[in-house]
């Protein structure tokens, strides 16, 4: 019987079935894409090394070659460090390209690195310098008889001739000094001036020009420096003159503060005076801090008078020392004097000109002037007590 079909095409077996995956391309109307090798990239580093060894091994066998004894490994040498060149120079000058600022950042951090181990140091404040600020004053006080005038002060974070002072704030007072009495003052700066802050703390003097106060009828600039944050203000400062066994001058530095109570006060009395056969006349009286090299005792103030003694006798006459027979009534306070310039003897018929200085205690402005009755000695020659009152005011 013959069998017409499928299996008879094929010699009487059946064919075998084809997979799905394994039909021809196109017979469900998707195209598969031949294999493709995945494309490499090319290393130009990679090939120009390659280049430059193949060439170093080939020269041998270029027409007419003969090898040499070489000499030195110099030509080996320096092959190697043209290659270690290529190697380490070409990726470098290509990230440099790349990251323009990287050499920067490398230097700005060693820089930033300690000596100790090379430690981060994180703790460098800078330092914040200020433009030096000037404010000028122009007041006048006196001090153990020297004269102050205090020109004008200069705020600055540091000051190139005095390193004593720091680098973190300074306040410099220049001043002007005159020395006018016959005596040299010796005031030690470093004793006697003192800067007074705006939270009222004190601080001591920390370098000057000239440590001590002019001699005697010497004239000169100094300034005084004090250790001073840039933050306090000029104004809110008070430069004080003076140590505690002083009376002290405070001096705010504003440029306009009231001095008038460190000031001296001076009255003309005039007032005719008869004791010891002389005629004596108290001309002047002057209240005041300070005579010639010295300053009063805190508490108490300097009162000088001027007298004119006349001798009208035909023979001369005994002025003596005045801590003897005068004294000073201030209040409940009676003193002697404690200095003076008159002569202790006065010719015939002439007269003389002096001083008489006593330490009385301060805020007073009415006086008694004492001359006691017979002393004896050379003291002159009276019976009674003689008083006098004046006001200083």
């Amino acid at each position: 019987m013959t069998v017409s079909g499928p299996a008879s095409q094929y010699g009487g077996q059946t064919p075998r079935q084809v997979p799905p995956y394994a039909q021809a391309p196109g017979q469900y109307g998707q195209q598969v894409p031949p294999y493709q090798q995945p494309q490499q990239k090319s290393n130009p580093i990679a090939e120009a090394l390659g280049a430059l060894g193949l060439l170093f091994f080939l020269r041998r066998y270029r027409p007419g070659y003969q090898a040499r004894r070489q000499s030195s490994g110099c030509c080996g040498c320096l092959v190697t460090l043209v290659i270690l060149l290529i190697i380490f120079g070409t990726p470098a000058f290509f990230y440099s390209r790349a990251n323009p600022h990287a050499l920067n950042q490398i230097f700005q951090s060693g820089s930033n690195s300690t000596d100790n181990g090379g430690t981060l140091n994180t703790s460098i404040t800078p330092t914040i310098n200020i433009t030096p600020i000037t404010t000028p004053i122009n007041q006048s006080v006196t001090f153990a008889g020297v004269n102050i005038t205090i020109q004008s002060v200069v705020q600055a974070t540091s000051f190139s001739d005095d390193s004593s002072a720091g680098s973190n704030g300074v306040v410099r007072i220049k001043i002007k000094e005159a020395n006018n009495g016959k005596n040299n003052a010796d005031i030690l700066y470093s004793d006697v001036a003192h800067l007074i802050l705006p939270d009222n703390s004190s601080i001591t003097l920390a370098n000057s020009l000239q440590s001590i106060s002019p001699d005697s009828s010497v004239t000169r600039d100094n300034w005084l420096d004090f250790t001073v944050p840039t933050s306090d203000k000029i104004n809110q400062m008070k430069l004080v003159l003076g140590s505690a066994q002083d009376a002290r001058i405070t001096i705010p530095l504003t440029g306009n503060a009231n001095l008038s109570a460190f000031q001296s006060k001076t009255v003309s009395p005039n007032t005719p005076i008869s004791y010891g056969g002389l005629n004596w006349t108290l001309k002047s009286a002057t209240q005041s801090l300070s005579i010639d090299g010295k300053q009063a005792t805190a508490g108490n103030v300097y009162v000088v008078l001027t007298f004119n003694v006349d001798n009208p006798t035909s023979g001369n006459a005994v002025i003596g020392f005045t801590d003897e027979y005068m004294r000073l009534k201030s209040g409940g306070s009676t003193n002697p004097s404690v200095n003076t310039t008159l002569p202790t003897t006065l010719d015939a018929n002439s007269n003389a000109v002096g001083t008489v200085t006593f330490l009385t205690p301060a805020n007073s402005t009415a006086y008694t002037l004492i001359l006691l009755a017979k002393q004896g000695g050379m003291d002159p020659q009276s019976s009674t007590q003689v008083n006098t009152d004046f006001k200083i005011q």
